[in-house]
């Protein structure tokens, strides 16, 4: 758990392992929520009301795009082993080539 503290005109900065994992960068919207005690933070995507809807799925097809890359780099980062198939234990036996 982080500790953030409020500054002036209730800004916070949110930690920089929250933003890399979120894809969050300067400049970016989230929607705050009010939920009970706690407040909630969400990333949004604008899209512009006088696009055409191939455009607006475009925008959102992008910005799905470019959070999905950085969750797929977290997780399969250059730490990640390269794993061979001598490592298999058992073989499966529905698996087609």
């Amino acid at each position: 758990m982080a500790l953030v503290k409020v500054l002036r005109h209730g800004q916070v900065t949110l930690p920089k392992e929250f933003r890399d994992i979120l894809g969050i960068s300067e400049g970016d919207l989230m929607e705050a929520e009010l939920d009970g005690t706690r407040i909630l933070f969400k990333p949004k995507a604008v899209v512009d009301k006088g696009a055409s809807p191939p455009a607006a799925a475009a925008a959102e097809q992008q910005a799905w795009g470019k959070l999905s890359a950085r969750q797929l780099e977290r997780a399969y980062g250059e730490a990640e082993p390269d794993y061979s198939s001598n490592l298999i234990k058992e073989p499966n036996p529905e698996y087609q080539p």
